[in-house]
C-alpha cells in the first residue's frame, strides 16, 4: 500500500528510536500496526462496496451490448448459409452467359485492318 523498501523501513525505525526512545517505541509500533490494519480494512471494504454497487449496471450494459452482437452473428450465419446454398446449387441464379456468345469472326478471312 505504501511501497516502502527495506532501507526506508530501517530509516523509519532508527528515526522512531531516536525520537521516542527505547521505552515508548514498542507501544508506538503496535499502535502504528493497528492503524495500518484498520486503514487496510477500510480500503478493502470501500473497494468491495464499489464493486458490489457497479456489478448490476455492468451486467445491464453487457446485456445491451451482447444482444445486438448475437443478432448480427445470427444474421451473418443465415446469410452464409444462404450463400452456400446458392453457390452449391446445380442451376445457378445467373445463367451461364458464355453459352449464348457467337464468335466475332466467321469462318474465313479475318477483317481488314485500317
Amino acid at each position: 500500500m505504501f511501497n516502502l523498501s527495506g532501507s526506508e523501513l530501517v530509516f523509519i525505525a532508527i528515526l522512531g528510536l531516536i525520537v521516542l526512545g527505547p521505552e515508548k517505541l514498542p507501544g508506538a509500533m503496535r499502535r502504528a500496526g493497528k492503524v495500518y490494519r484498520e486503514i487496510r480494512n477500510i480500503s478493502s471494504n470501500v473497494q468491495r462496496q464499489v464493486n458490489d454497487a457497479m456489478a448490476e449496471p455492468i451486467r445491464d450494459v453487457r446485456k445491451l451490448v451482447e444482444e445486438p452482437i448475437k443478432e448480427v452473428k445470427n444474421s451473418a450465419a443465415a446469410a452464409a448459409t444462404a450463400f452456400t446454398a446458392v453457390s452449391g446449387a446445380k442451376n445457378p441464379v445467373v445463367p451461364d452467359a458464355t453459352s449464348h456468345v457467337t464468335p466475332a469472326v466467321a469462318d474465313g478471312d479475318p477483317p481488314a485492318s485500317s
